[in-house]
């Protein structure tokens, strides 16, 4: 079900506050699911806490770097544009991106009541304006910047790790770490 707005300007509400990301594509896309996290309603899963963390971004693992990538492959601007975030630098103002409450939105947005993601059914309670400026810089290029590991994670190839010096190790299958966990190659 989707409701249209009118040009009626009725409870005009914007939420969210001013952000530093660091300049790291890493940095940037967990900012980008964070964006998406607090559209979609998805701000109180537990296990996307330290995938959204942008400040602390060089704590993550490679498997967690794996799965912020994917995950933000999934929730693609191509998915999501029209749905709960649109391009509008109007109502972005001086800010490269902006966040309304569903009364907020102003004249002529086709807006939906909910959205399926992941096979899951969610309601629509905010929506993110931003200018394409902000899209380039928190998901074209940080996407464009591991677009080889996308590729690695989407042929299911596994992690490598580069050592210091000349060799190079890759994680085992195994659980425990009795064993060594890395195998010199």
């Amino acid at each position: 079900m989707a409701a249209v707005l009118g040009r009626t300007e009725v409870g005009i509400k914007e939420i969210g506050s001013t952000v530093t990301v660091p300049s790291n594509p890493k940095a940037k896309l967990m900012y980008y699911l964070n964006c998406m996290c607090a559209v979609l309603d998805l701000s109180n899963e537990s296990n996307l806490s330290r995938l959204r963390a942008y400040s602390s971004y060089d704590s993550l693992t490679e498997e967690e770097t794996d799965a912020l990538i994917a995950l933000c492959f999934l929730l693609s601007p191509t998915e999501l544009i029209g749905k709960v975030i649109f391009p509008d630098a109007e109502m972005c103002g001086t800010s490269s991106n902006k966040f309304y409450e569903i009364s907020a939105i102003r004249k002529n947005l086709l807006v939906s009541e909910s959205i399926i993601i992941g096979g899951q059914q969610r309601h629509v309670t905010k929506i993110m304006a931003f200018k394409e400026s902000w899209m380039t810089q928190n998901w074209i290029e940080p996407m464009q910047h591991f677009t080889e590991r996308l590729a690695r994670i989407a042929t299911g190839q596994p992690i490598r790790y580069e050592a210091p010096s000349t060799q190079s190790y890759t994680r085992t299958s195994s659980n425990s770490c009795d064993d060594c966990c890395c195998v010199i190659l």
